[in-house]
């Protein structure tokens, strides 16, 4: 449970440092011109973030997050997976956000993830309470 626990920390770590260098690295697409057609501006702003390597590597990093979190729910409880490395994704980000000189969201989008935060906190203490139970049953 424990390695469980220390896996999903990762992914919330990996995809929320890496949430305000992707926004970083696909600064400008929106200033791409329209050049007539879909298929015209599509192939421009795929020229735009292709040639960017400070957009690749924290994509890459944040898509090895995605291939850990699959990895880590063969043997998690999915309940506490989900809430917990979304809580923890948005506080990463919002902390990164912050360093990188980005505005600190609203104190009740804090609020909201630390209640988020300490709710996945007493999920994963009572898993652990009824694993413990669980094994004091079959000790018996």
């Amino acid at each position: 449970m424990l390695s469980t626990a220390l896996q999903l920390l990762a992914v919330g770590l990996l995809w929320g440092v890496t949430n305000p260098f992707i926004r970083l690295g696909s600064k400008g697409i929106e200033t791409v011109k329209d050049t007539g057609s879909r298929y015209r501006n599509f192939l421009s702003e795929l020229r735009m973030i292709g040639s960017r390597l400070h957009y690749w590597v924290p994509f890459g990093l944040n898509q090895c997050g995605s291939l850990l979190y699959v990895w880590t729910l063969r043997s998690a409880n999915i309940t506490i997976a989900v809430p917990l490395a979304n809580s923890l994704s948005f506080a990463f980000t919002a902390i990164t956000g912050y360093l990188l000189g980005e505005q600190l969201p609203g104190k009740k989008i804090i609020i909201g993830t630390l209640l988020i935060c300490c709710g996945s906190i007493l999920m994963i203490y009572d898993k652990l309470l009824q694993e413990q139970q669980m094994q004091s049953i079959t000790f018996d």
